[in-house]
């Protein structure tokens, strides 16, 4: 079994971790412990997500410090960039960003559980907020990567649609699991987005979900349209490579067979990253 959970982790992408210097959260580990670790798994990369800044140029340093491995920047679209902020898209877009993420903690969606109000980026009626057009063409022109972040279900959905029509190739439902059902979930698919399930759901300090749950649900949307990543990077859980291999050790033991999670960490990611 480690022989197998080996080979499969060897070349995979977790398109979901965090790392120190971000921001006012507590990390395990900063940038460059979180890509030696990577490294020394052989693992084909992974994109550095911070929810305050473009993590572009550090991913650009890690690249140079670790060949053979692709740590991707991102840019997450909260208050800290100037939200819905089509100039920073652009400057990360030409720095080499592959990810955009809309709103996460400065999601309205998430604010209301704060008692908050946050950004939006479509109204009740579907209709696409101020800026948002203008991220999707720059996603679309740079073959970027698209991810819903924390807003709602709803308006994940109409960004997907939008975001289909103005040319996006690739998009992500980032962690719908527990917002969205899975009849919201099979529209996104429908739309050319993949849902990510993460296995942070599945530890001690969140306890929301099962490896076996998630199974069975990534199952009845079809494993060749959903990923897996970790979502790791918090004090209390082990290194992101460590996490992922976890993960697929999880997945493996729940009864999936190691074509299937090929597909969950490193098929469908590579697809959405462009490096098929």
């Amino acid at each position: 079994m480690n022989e197998q959970v080996e080979t499969i982790l060897r070349g995979s992408y977790d398109l979901h971790v965090h790392a120190a210097p971000d921001g006012s959260r507590q990390r395990r580990m900063d940038a460059l412990e979180v890509a030696r670790c990577a490294y020394e798994a052989e693992m084909g990369g992974f994109v550095l997500k911070s929810h305050d800044y473009d993590t572009t140029p550090l991913a650009y340093v890690l690249n140079q410090m670790y060949p053979g491995i692709r740590p991707f920047g991102a840019i997450t679209l909260n208050r800290s960039v100037g939200g819905i902020n089509p100039d920073a898209v652009q400057v990360a877009a030409d720095l080499g960003a592959q990810v955009v993420w809309m709103p996460t903690h400065s999601a309205d969606f998430q604010m209301q559980e704060h008692d908050g109000k946050g950004i939006r980026v479509s109204s009740d009626e579907g209709k696409l907020c101020n800026g948002v057009h203008e991220v999707l063409e720059i996603i679309a022109a740079h073959d970027m990567t698209l991810a819903s972040g924390h807003i709602s279900p709803f308006e994940a959905i109409s960004l997907f649609e939008h975001a289909k029509a103005q040319g996006v190739q690739r998009m992500i439902a980032t962690h719908p699991d527990g917002a969205a059902t899975l009849e919201e979930q099979r529209r996104m698919i429908a739309l050319g987005a993949y849902p990510e399930y993460t296995f942070l759901s599945c530890m001690p300090a969140r306890g929301r979900s099962t490896p076996q749950q998630l199974v069975d649900k990534m199952r009845t949307l079809g494993f060749g349209r959903c990923i897996v990543t970790t979502d790791f990077g918090q004090w209390q859980n082990p290194p992101p490579a460590e996490g992922m291999r976890m993960a697929i050790a999880a997945l493996l033991e729940a009864g999936m067979t190691s074509d299937e999670v090929t597909l969950l960490v490193k098929s469908n990611p590579a697809r959405l990253l462009g490096v098929n």
